[in-house]
Parts: structure tokens; C-alpha cells; sequence
């Protein structure tokens, strides 16, 4: 069963779903999670972190805002990933099976462009990914602003 959205009007639906899953592998054990619900980041969200990105880049002048975005997707987006109850299992097996954190920097930032970071974000992780943009970058002495000026 995927992600799935409990309210009061599909709880029905919701133990129907689950009896099935579970009389149909008796033999299998499964991993159950209720979470708050949260939704998905929003479109905002996603054009203000790509209006960061271009700031950034052009704070520094040497790379790109694709390059910056790959250094934060590594930096800021990975470790929220894998404190994620939904991702981190996922996104840790992926990074083992890749041999992600033997590889160069050079080689990473060209893996990590492969990889769905920011997209799988909740809105709450997302609020914490560009929080610590913010802080991260602020701390370099490149101040991000909310509007692109």
C-alpha cells in the first residue's frame, strides 16, 4: 500500500485495503506508520529554492544555480532525507548500492543530479531544507533573498 490519506471518511476503504494486503500474505510481516498528514511541498516552495540557487550562483560567480542545487540537494537535502520515516530506507539503500560517499566530490554532484531529493519532500521538510539554505549560506556571507532583486 502506498502513501495513503486516513480521515474519518476513508477508514473504511483504509481496513478493507489492509485486510486484503495482510490475509493475502499471511505468512509476511509489514511495517505500519501513521504520520500527520502533510502536504506535498508547494509550487512556491519549489520556484523560491530555484530563485536561491541563481542568487547563490551569481553571489559566487564561478558556478552555476544546477551547480549550487546539486551542493544543497548533497549538503542540506540528503540528511533530511534520511532522518525521513518515509525515505530514509529507500535513499539509504540507494546510497550504499552506490557507493555514494566513496566517491569525489566532482562524482557525487554528478550522481546527486540524478537523484529525487527536494522533490520528495514533505512541505515540512522542505520549510527545514530552505531554513537551513538560509543559515548555510548566510554563515558564508551570501545573503539569500526572498525576492530576486
Amino acid at each position: 500500500m502506498k502513501d495513503f490519506k486516513l480521515t474519518i471518511s476513508s477508514l473504511g476503504y483504509f481496513i478493507a485495503e489492509l485486510t486484503k494486503l495482510v490475509t493475502s500474505s499471511p505468512n509476511k510481516s509489514f511495517r505500519v506508520s501513521v504520520n500527520d498528514y502533510s502536504k506535498i511541498r508547494s509550487i512556491s516552495a519549489n520556484n523560491q529554492q530555484h530563485l536561491w540557487y541563481g542568487q547563490i550562483a551569481k553571489h559566487y560567480g564561478d558556478r552555476s544555480a544546477l551547480d549550487v542545487k546539486n551542493h544543497c540537494k548533497d549538503a542540506l537535502g540528503l540528511p533530511i532525507l534520511l532522518q525521513s520515516e518515509v525515505h530514509a530506507d529507500k535513499i539509504e539503500f540507494l546510497l550504499h548500492k552506490l557507493e555514494y560517499y566513496k566517491h569525489s566530490y566532482e562524482s557525487k554532484m554528478k550522481l546527486i543530479s540524478c537523484l529525487e531529493v527536494t522533490s520528495l519532500f514533505s512541505a515540512k521538510e522542505s520549510k527545514q531544507y530552505m531554513d537551513q539554505m538560509i543559515y548555510y549560506f548566510n554563515d558564508l556571507g551570501v545573503n539569500i533573498k526572498y525576492k530576486d532583486k
